[in-house]
């Protein structure tokens, strides 16, 4: 943060600096003023000598025009009379006096020149430089016209000879006074002063606000993203004292299957979605929301209270759509996009920001799990037992210790013979008071740590003594790094190849979306499931950008259909051709297909118009601890 000195001093340097305006304006004023006083107690003192001259001439001679007055001073004993006068005002101020008349053609000649040196003759024609001449007789009044010269006054003063109403003549006095120069030297060191201040505090001003600029610009980068431009986590830990989380609702956005696009596409198509979205995101929210790219394709937004907090959700699912409306194309590829959002509604609940932001995380793991591209909002009444029962690794480590891991099994349902094809295992943790805690609760913080691959290990154990003895099929959800694992490995080995009766009716649901980067070692694994004479399903197919090629050389038995393709299948017509497409592309590769999530009966019906082989869902069946029977399905 800029400190505050740096603001206080810049305060004070600009109050120094309007005084240091103000004191200069001040003295320029006052000597401004003081010329003007100058001048005019000149031109007062001419004009009382020039009244009484002209009094003088009217009161001896009777004068009614001009042609009089020229007559007046053709008589050379009349102008050395009047020069005489009118040199004895010239001084070291008045420089040229001269007696001047305009003649019918409008030219201006002398009548008497009172200069020491360089004298006019009577009646010379004397050329006019200023409109003002003219003026004294048209305004019948006196006229000034100044010289430009700041040290020294130079002003020709025009007094008009009138008589019986008519300008008949002009005083035309020449006068100029140093005594500007003599102000001017006196103020001088004062205005130097005051200037040469004013520009030191000018450049310390500068200084200060390079200084403050330099701040917010270094400050910009730091807690800018340099990709999205969006903030980074480097804002949020600066920010975070200053937030108050009463004031925000708060969101986890994840692009989904966004590692499938890199690569499919390349890294640089990923970053176009990322600067993409991040705009999206940002023309979406208002200046008072906070934005912040948390991880690789990860966004938290906290979204500052409107009317209430209940219309955030609101903004959450305006953004879901923007994306999922957005036609991403590059390098002449289109490239599908979509968002999974998780929302806490009231974070100033939780201890914390970081507790805050691991509810809305597990619901963004709620939101994936259901199908993706959904907001899932966390009921701090609803789900708080569920989610207060997740204490992460420490959690599960104990749930394990004291045998607190079950699991619920979900049938697969047969249509076509109506009858209960197999069930899918699916973990779940006891909690001391007898809550059932689900997986989204603790998954996603123990992904590939060691207590993940003891939870695995467990389920395994679990399911296969579960159904050594009867005649049941089973599925069982299994990651790549979890084959990778040789404990796990050992597990599947030893208890499939001393029980061959269970290893055919054991399936390893494989998600499609995993990251195998070793597609080789991969296939090898598959291999050794099937040499166990274990089935393989891919899970989650069709959300992501299938690898085609890899999916039929490691020979699943089963492609499991995304649930964000069901759900809306009775509804999208566009969902409804790319599970047909699946469909097709299974039947051609002999595997059969199991369609996911069907959760009413309009999506039921428009599966059994696409021939897929199974279906799954809480239309059919919930899951629960026991094997349900066929009578108790729908």
């Amino acid at each position: 943060m800029v400190k505050k000195k740096e603001f206080v001093i810049f305060f004070l340097l600009f109050l120094l600096g309007m005084f240091f305006i103000y004191a200069y304006n001040g003295v320029t004023k006052a000597k401004l003023d003081i010329f003007e006083r100058i001048e005019k107690h000149q031109i007062t003192q001419i004009s009382s000598v020039l009244d009484n001259i002209q009094k003088d001439i009217f009161k001896s001679y009777d004068i009614k025009n001009s042609q009089d007055l020229k007559s007046f001073f053709i008589q050379e004993e009349i102008r050395e009379k009047y020069e005489h006068i009118l040199s004895m005002m010239l001084t070291s101020d008045v420089k040229y006096s001269y007696v001047l008349y305009r003649d019918d053609n409008n030219k201006f000649r002398f009548l008497l020149d009172a200069s020491k040196i360089d004298k006019a003759n009577f009646n010379q024609k004397f050329d006019v430089d200023s409109y003002r001449y003219n003026a004294v007789y048209n305004l019948k009044e006196p006229q000034i016209i100044k010289q430009n010269n700041i040290e020294n006054l130079y002003i020709t003063y025009l007094y008009p000879i009138i008589k019986n109403g008519e300008v008949i003549g002009v005083f035309n006095i020449d006068f100029t006074t140093n005594i500007q120069s003599i102000i001017l030297n006196s103020i001088k060191p004062i205005e130097t002063f005051f200037t040469v201040l004013a520009i030191f505090v000018i450049l310390f001003m500068g200084m200060t606000l390079m200084q403050i600029f330099h701040y917010f610009m270094t400050r910009k980068k730091i807690f800018t993203d340099p990709l999205t431009k969006t903030f980074n986590r480097n804002y949020l830990e600066e920010a975070l004292p200053l937030l108050n989380l009463s004031h925000y609702s708060l969101a986890m956005i994840d692009l989904d299957k966004f590692k499938i696009i890199n690569d499919t596409y390349g890294h640089k198509a990923g970053d176009y979605v990322l600067i993409q979205t991040g705009k999206i995101l940002k023309n979406s929210i208002r200046d008072s929301d906070i934005l912040i790219r948390y991880g690789g394709e990860e966004f938290l937004l906290l979204i500052n209270n409107r009317t209430n907090a209940k219309s955030n959700i609101d903004i959450c699912e305006k953004i879901r759509k923007a994306i999922s409306k957005e036609q991403f194309f590059y390098d002449g590829h289109e490239i599908i996009v979509t968002l999974s959002i998780g929302f806490h509604k009231h974070p100033s609940l939780e201890k914390n920001l970081q507790e805050a932001i691991k509810i809305a995380d597990k619901m963004l793991y709620v939101a994936k799990k259901s199908g993706r591209n959904r907001v899932i909002s966390y009921d701090e009444i609803g789900n708080a037992t569920d989610i207060s029962s997740s204490e992460d690794i420490s959690f599960v480590k104990e749930a394990l210790d004291e045998d607190r891991v079950i699991c619920f099994y979900q049938p697969i349902y047969d249509y076509k013979n109506s009858k209960i094809f197999k069930y899918e295992a699916l973990v779940r943790i006891v909690t001391k008071d007898n809550k059932i805690v689900s997986p989204f609760a603790f998954l996603p913080h123990i992904k590939e740590t060691n207590m993940h691959y003891k939870l695995t290990q467990r389920i395994l154990l679990i399911v296969f003594e579960r159904f050594k003895n009867n005649q049941k099929l089973v599925s069982i959800n299994i990651n790549f790094s979890d084959l990778m694992n040789p404990d796990i490995e050992e597990t599947i080995v030893k208890n499939l190849k001393t029980n061959p009766h269970l290893a055919s009716r054991v399936t390893f649901e494989i998600l499609e979306s995993d990251e195998i980067d070793d597609v080789a070692l991969f296939k090898k694994k598959i291999n050794l499931l099937h040499s166990l004479k274990a089935k393989v399903s891919i899970d989650d197919f069709g959300s992501g950008y299938s690898n085609f090629k890899t999916i039929i050389d490691i020979e699943a038995n089963f492609l499991k259909i995304d649930g964000s393709l069901i759900k809306n299948i009775d509804t999208s017509i566009k969902d409804f051709k790319v599970v047909k497409s699946i469909i097709h592309f299974a039947q051609h590769s002999n595997m059969q297909t199991i369609a996911e999530f069907v959760h009413s009966r309009e999506v039921y019906e428009k599966l059994l118009m696409l021939d897929v082989d199974f279906m799954q869902g809480y239309y059919i069946a919930e899951p629960k601890a026991t094997l349900v029977e066929v009578d108790e399905l729908f």
